[in-house]
């Protein structure tokens, strides 16, 4: 339990460090309002979360209770949804408050155990690009704060959310 409680606080102090030395177009917003986790798509939210801009691309790191799973470049987990098909994100109004998608505007990289060849990006119906990794479109969680995973295995507009692995599986 110690490793894993410095694996994560090394994680935390690397995200911080990497914001900090980010060029300052990092959005932000009021935390949003958290929903049990088994009912993500009921109820209005107080405060919609705005997607995430600036944190181009995908890093792996260690979570006490799920493994080693992929975190954006500010340390905030990742999600998938198994109701995107072809590489195509179907989340959008209502679904992207809660689920902001993770957008990109430079070139996303790859950190650590995350292989480059996985990492990219696909065009959303606004013309914004979001991250993917293994061809999956990428989302954070309104209900996470940094390095937290409220949302995975979480049910929600008309599908599953999951945390993903490094090789690019949902967990």
């Amino acid at each position: 339990m110690t490793r894993i409680t410095y694996a994560l606080g090394l994680l935390a102090v690397a995200a911080i460090a990497l914001v900090g030395c980010g060029g300052g177009d990092e959005t932000t917003s009021a935390q949003p309002t958290v929903k049990e986790k088994s009912t993500g798509d009921t109820g209005a939210e107080k405060q919609p979360a705005e997607p995430k801009k600036g944190a181009w691309g995908v890093a792996f790191g260690a979570d006490g209770e799920l493994g080693i799973i992929l975190y954006d470049l500010s340390g905030h987990t990742l999600y998938t949804f198994d109701k995107d098909k072809g590489g195509t994100s179907s989340c959008y109004g209502a679904c992207a408050e809660k689920w902001p998608p993770a957008l990109t505007e430079g070139k996303p990289e790859a950190r650590g155990e995350a292989l480059a060849t996985k990492v990219g990006a696909t065009k959303r119906k606004d013309g914004t690009r979001q991250l993917t990794y293994a061809g999956h479109p990428l989302y954070t969680f309104s209900g996470d704060k940094s390095a937290e995973t409220n949302g995975n295995d979480v049910t929600a507009f008309g599908g599953e959310w999951y945390a993903i692995r490094p090789n690019g599986e949902k967990l």
